[in-house]
């Protein structure tokens, strides 16, 4: 499969875009990853909790978001990713 040109992926937005983070369950990481989201300019959103490891090491946070542009949808990525304790980002 090709990657999508910058107009193909141009093309996709605005649209909503749901983000699920897989981390450690660090004291803060759930306002870590919120404030990622203010840092990058969304308002009135949050990330919610989702379920515990079984050991309890691991947590996910989820949240759904309308994203305008393919660049912005990248910045959040890679804000996501840059938390401490993140481990996977779907």
């Amino acid at each position: 499969m090709r990657e999508l040109t910058k107009a193909e992926s141009e093309s996709l937005f605005p649209t909503e875009c749901h983000f699920k983070v897989i981390c450690l369950d660090l004291i803060g990481i759930h306002k870590n990853l919120n404030k990622v989201l203010v840092d990058t300019g969304l308002q009135g959103v949050a990330f919610q909790p989702g379920l515990k490891s079984k050991a309890g090491k691991y947590i996910s946070f989820e949240v759904s978001l309308q994203i305008e542009t393919h660049d912005k949808m990248l910045e959040i990525d890679q804000a996501i990713r840059s938390v401490e304790g993140v481990k996977m980002l779907l």
